[in-house]
């Protein structure tokens, strides 16, 4: 992470491309970035298929967020780390607070989808349970640029779709913003059927809604590095919660 600022942020930090700042992308720059979005994805399941084990996983991770960086290198030039502004005291604190909220979204939402429909665990837990020691170390540590490729895998879509909704569509800024922000973690959602063995209600609405939820922290400090504040610091105490749960059996 870049270092952290101690100034305020600034109150005229703003979405980057969308309105022109620091400059306009056409839309072949947004499908290319989108392309290497989706080539990027499709490497982080692939790769492990093909070559199995701890070098599998870390070339799928580092190929799930490379590919969208160089995407976005290619799209914007030097402007690609407008994506990136220096995080401050206050974005990191924003993405803490979030961390409680986006567990109580999924939790009522995951009992309320479990009133109506099964439910497939998390691949997670059964992994974190066989793993020890080094292995158990490796693992929680490729998941934090995994994290980071996921905040990625959100944020870009949710720039392209305000993009072309508020130049392409001249819709109100908070029209597009609202538009773009519900679309993006409906395919954040849609990103993880696999991953739920194609369970459309867990997928789409519990994952989607708890993706709504770790994407404010973007929005209002509109800092990538305060949502994957938000999103490693809930996955990684969920995954303490599992491994306490699993040695007290």
């Amino acid at each position: 992470m870049a270092s952290v600022s101690h100034r305020p942020a600034s109150a005229r930090r703003d979405f980057p491309f969308y309105d022109g700042r620091p400059i306009a992308l056409a839309s072949w720059r947004w499908l290319l970035v989108l392309t290497l979005v989706a080539i990027g994805f499709t490497a982080l399941l692939g790769v492990p298929l093909l070559w199995p084990g701890p070098w599998g996983r870390w070339v799928s991770i580092a190929l799930f967020v490379g590919l969208p960086l160089v995407g976005l290198r290619l799209a914007a030039g030097r402007h690609w780390t407008a994506v990136f502004p220096t995080p401050t005291w206050r974005d990191i604190g924003i993405g803490l607070a979030f961390v409680p909220v986006t567990m109580v979204v999924a939790a009522i939402i995951a009992v309320a989808v479990m009133q109506v429909s099964p439910t497939a665990a998390n691949p997670s837990a059964a992994v974190l349970a066989k793993l020890q020691g080094a292995d158990l170390a490796l693992f929680v540590a490729s998941t934090l640029p995994q994290l980071l490729g996921e905040e990625l895998v959100t944020i870009l879509p949710f720039l392209a779709l305000l993009t072309a909704f508020h130049r392409g569509l001249a819709l109100p800024r908070l029209a597009s913003i609202l538009l773009a922000w519900v679309i993006s973690a409906a395919l954040f959602g849609a990103l993880h059927l696999p991953t739920y063995q194609w369970n459309a209600a867990q997928a789409l609405l519990v994952i989607g809604a708890s993706r709504l939820a770790l994407s404010l922290p973007y929005l209002i400090t509109k800092n990538i590095w305060a949502s994957t504040v938000t999103h490693v610091t809930h996955d990684w105490s969920m995954f303490a919660v599992i491994l306490a749960a699993h040695m007290l059996r």
